[in-house]
């Protein structure tokens, strides 16, 4: 067997750290459609802040299968994405995702003095927001915090979590 150059040992597969920064470029862009969609929704749609929750679902189910398609071929492309993966991913989206996401937006909906100073902010200096886009914006922003910190988690060891042969070998000369 050949020893390994230093050529070899540049092209590594990624570790967690690498994944946590595709995972930050797929969540922006997953953010943008999700929160455009959402948008869209309780604004035009569903105007009325108690259903804010059936905003969130929607865009939420949505952005979840765009989600996988993105973080299993950008994020986690490198890894042996099994059959199961799929089923584990939306496991997780539809047993935690789905419940936590539209109970924190109506949660999150509540800071009601907080927005009132963003608001009262907001009009002093000539911006034409209306409490209820304050509202909604703060309400989505807080519960996308929340989920993408406990999806990385979770997708990272749970449902991408099967390492390729190449990462399996480096981490096993990285002992030796």
């Amino acid at each position: 067997m050949e020893p390994k150059t230093n050529e070899d040992k540049t092209k590594t597969v990624p570790k967690t750290s690498q994944h946590a920064k595709r995972y930050v470029v797929v969540g922006i862009i997953l953010t943008v459609f999700n929160y455009g969609l959402y948008s869209i929704l309780s604004n035009f749609i569903f105007n009325n802040s108690e259903l804010l929750w059936l905003a969130t679902f929607i865009a939420t189910a949505i952005t979840t299968i765009l989600a996988y398609i993105l973080h299993s071929k950008i994020t986690w492309k490198e890894r042996n994405v099994s059959k199961i993966a799929i089923v584990k991913f939306f496991i997780w989206n539809g047993l935690l995702t789905f419940p936590i996401g539209p109970g924190l937006t109506q949660f999150f909906s509540l800071f009601t003095p907080l927005y009132s100073f963003v608001y009262d902010v907001c009009q002093s200096l000539h911006f034409n927001f209306t409490y209820e886009f304050i509202q909604s914006t703060g309400a989505f922003v807080f519960t996308t915090a929340v989920t993408m910190i406990m999806n990385f988690l979770l997708y990272d060891k749970f449902v991408f979590g099967k390492k390729s042969p190449t990462e399996k070998t480096e981490k096993k000369e990285e002992k030796a």
